[in-house]
């Protein structure tokens, strides 16, 4: 039986799947095959809002939970 993920992280409008509760953003730039310090942006979804983030930033991706949408929509790109 294969495992599935357990988290969810959209990077420029496509959801990948991911394994762990946290993501650097460095692991934010290979997942979304984004160029080598490129500026990564968190934006939310919800309400609009957005924010530069640093190298040392560690986030929280989106729980999945089995037939529903992660309840944490957040959106990462570059600028």
């Amino acid at each position: 039986m294969a495992h599935t993920a357990d988290y969810e992280v959209m990077i420029e409008g496509k959801a990948y799947p991911w394994g762990k509760d946290t993501i650097s953003v460095s692991d934010i730039r290979k997942l979304g095959n984004m160029p080598s310090g490129a500026q990564v942006v968190e934006e939310d979804l919800r309400d609009g809002t957005e924010r530069a983030l640093t190298e040392d930033d560690v986030l929280r991706p989106g729980k999945l939970d089995a037939g529903k949408r992660p309840t944490k929509r957040v959106n990462f790109r570059q600028r």
